[in-house]
């Protein structure tokens, strides 16, 4: 999502640019005969329409993963707490060195 994002605002960025070197160009043709300025602008406009649609899909994709990620920071926080509760009772006494099953059981009994 984050490389297409970029790449979307890149290619943007590319369209903006050849508009502009479009319109600088000096031609004796007047701004409405010309076709090659006619066919740039409807590709850039087509071409911006997508692009922006894709952004606001992007914008509410991210949206939905931040409100997602935070609803589990909680259960992190109280998750770090344990283990390295656990990782330093080693540290006191060598009779506190627990298994991975020790720990999942101390975990999946905090969790209920």
């Amino acid at each position: 999502m984050i490389v297409e994002t970029s790449q979307n605002k890149a290619t943007l960025k590319g369209l903006e640019d050849t508009l502009l070197s479009e319109l600088s160009k000096e031609t004796d043709i007047p701004l409405v005969d010309n076709v090659p300025l006619i066919d740039v602008l409807n590709d850039a406009k087509t071409k911006s329409v997508e692009i922006g649609q894709a952004l606001e899909e992007a914008a509410v994709t991210n949206e939905n993963i931040e409100q997602n990620r935070s609803l589990y920071s909680e259960v992190a926080w109280r998750g770090s707490i344990l283990f390295f509760s656990i990782t330093g009772l080693s540290n006191i006494s060598n009779m506190y060195e627990y298994s991975l099953n020790s720990y999942m059981n101390v975990f999946m009994n905090g969790l209920s």
